[in-house]
């Protein structure tokens, strides 16, 4: 009797211990959920989070238990908004394993599903919900907005990879963003068409989404490495190119990324030396090459298409150099080195008044530049001497031409319209024509006098040639790069670069 008297009271013990514990878990559940409700609306969710947490371990596997599928159903919505998607899934579906007519854990599951891309399984949850409650509204929507966004999502695919219309592609994504907003898919090629745009802000702004959500999306860090080095931030795009490859060390895309930046530095460093050693056509080939990988980088691609248009001028090629000015300008149409440049350019080309006018544009951003003064000097009084005879024309010479080839049309013209070979009647004619001839030779085979005629100067005028217009120095765009001295086209003579 004395042993079944211990027995009882030690179970009346452990009864009432349960008992006490019991009410007491209840308690601390219901704190746990209260305080968590309070953080949420103070937004400090992660701390909710916390406290949610809590409650669950306590209530444990009691899936009976009346707040558990609550208490699941606002952790999953706090994992859900911080991009956790995964973990609000298993929250939401251990939820809906405890109560399967839980229709708000229902439409949020099928909302995850959504933006994870996997829109068979959403549809068919939605479906549920409609078995649940027919007449829910927001499943019969939700399911015709997603059977859109499927047939867009297949048309918006060949638009970016196939037919490369990322301007167009760009109001289609965000079509399908305001139906999934956490669709990574649609970012990514929301950073692609951005990026070709030259939208760089938005690219970062994607990345960055995807990064908050998912620190390890090598896809996210490739873009983002891309759009810095676009932008000039050379060792911030390494930084994160070389974090993807630490994620996946044989992707391909951050691997050859990396190894385009060191070619597009070596390729931009060899031209600038092939052009200080006068070598300009392998300058261009450098300058290809570069700008093969980014021609459309306003830090970048401007100072190459600089570059570009002092060494067509070199090898005189005056129209593809304004076109290498123009492209440049396209990138940056403040650029006073360009505008600059142009009108160098344009005076090759005799275009005086196009060379006049960006001069005076390039006055505009640089009013107090020297150089710019000079050269609208020059433009004024080319247009001027534009009026005087053409001794080129009148030998029917390339400007480039050399001494020989001077001496060479000179007597064959000579031979040619020589007053005796005229009759009478034309004599006073043919005597204009041979005083012509002479007066263009004379000109032209005297390298001083055909320097002078070149840079616009009167060579009839006793005071002319008191002074030169050498070339100034610096170079926009190459830092370091100290400029050249101008140089004359053909072999004695001819147009005088003044390069910035």
């Amino acid at each position: 009797m004395i042993v079944n008297k211990k027995f009882f009271l030690l179970i009346c013990i452990i009864i009432f211990i349960s008992i006490n514990c019991f009410v007491l878990a209840k308690d601390e559940i219901e704190n746990f959920l209260k305080e968590g409700d309070d953080l949420v609306s103070k937004g400090k969710y992660d701390l909710a989070n916390e406290n949610y947490s809590n409650a669950i371990d306590l209530i444990g596997s009691d899936t009976q238990h009346p707040q558990y599928v609550s208490l699941l159903f606002k952790r999953a919505g706090i994992y859900h908004q911080k991009g956790k998607n995964i973990l609000a899934l298993s929250d939401l579906n251990r939820a809906i394993e405890a109560n399967p007519d839980n229709i708000h854990a229902r439409l949020k599951r099928a909302k995850i599903q959504s933006s994870l891309g996997r829109f068979e399984e959403a549809m068919d949850e939605y479906k549920r919900v409609l078995k649940i409650r027919p007449d829910n509204s927001q499943a019969k929507q939700q399911i015709e907005k997603l059977k859109k966004v499927e047939q867009q999502l297949e048309k918006v695919r060949d638009m970016v990879r196939v037919d490369k219309n990322y301007k167009d592609s760009i109001a289609i994504l965000l079509d399908i963003q305001s139906v999934v907003s956490d669709l990574k898919e649609v970012r990514l090629m929301l950073c692609e068409c951005y990026f070709q745009q030259g939208d760089h802000r938005k690219v970062l702004d994607e990345t960055m989404t995807i990064l908050k959500s998912e620190p390890s999306s090598v896809a996210a860090l490739y873009w983002r490495g891309k759009t810095f080095f676009s932008m000039g931030e050379k060792d911030i795009a390494m930084k994160f190119l070389k974090e993807g490859l630490k994620f996946d060390p044989d992707n391909t895309n951050c691997r050859a990324m990396i190894k385009t930046i060191n070619k597009f530095e070596k390729s931009t460093a060899n031209a600038q030396e092939l052009f200080n050693q006068q070598k300009y056509q392998d300058a261009l080939g450098q300058i290809e090459d570069a700008l093969e990988i980014e021609p459309n980088s306003q830090t970048h691609s401007t100072p190459l298409y600089l570059l570009k248009c002092k060494c067509l001028l070199k090898v005189k090629k005056g129209k593809e150099s304004i076109e290498a000015c123009n492209r440049a300008l396209e990138l940056d149409e403040l650029n006073a080195d360009a505008l600059y440049n142009r009108a160098e350019a344009y005076m090759y080309e005799e275009d005086y008044q196009k060379a006049l006018n960006d001069y005076n544009k390039a006055r505009e951003h640089k009013p107090n530049d020297p150089q710019i003064h000079e050269g609208i000097r020059r433009a004024q009084k080319a247009q001027q001497m534009a009026k005087r005879k053409d001794y080129y024309k009148i030998l029917g010479i390339q400007k480039s031409a050399t001494p020989e080839e001077i001496k060479k049309a000179f007597k064959k013209l000579a031979i040619k319209n020589h007053p005796d070979k005229s009759t009478e009647t034309d004599k006073e004619k043919a005597q204009q024509i041979y005083m012509d001839i002479n007066e263009a030779y004379e000109a032209l085979k005297d390298e001083e006098k055909r320097k002078r005629y070149d840079m616009g100067e009167d060579i009839n005028d006793p005071h002319g040639g008191q002074g030169g217009h050498g070339g100034f120095g610096g170079f926009g765009g190459f830092q370091g790069f100290q400029g050249f001295q101008g140089f004359q086209q053909g072999g004695g003579g001819g147009f005088q670069f003044h390069f910035r």
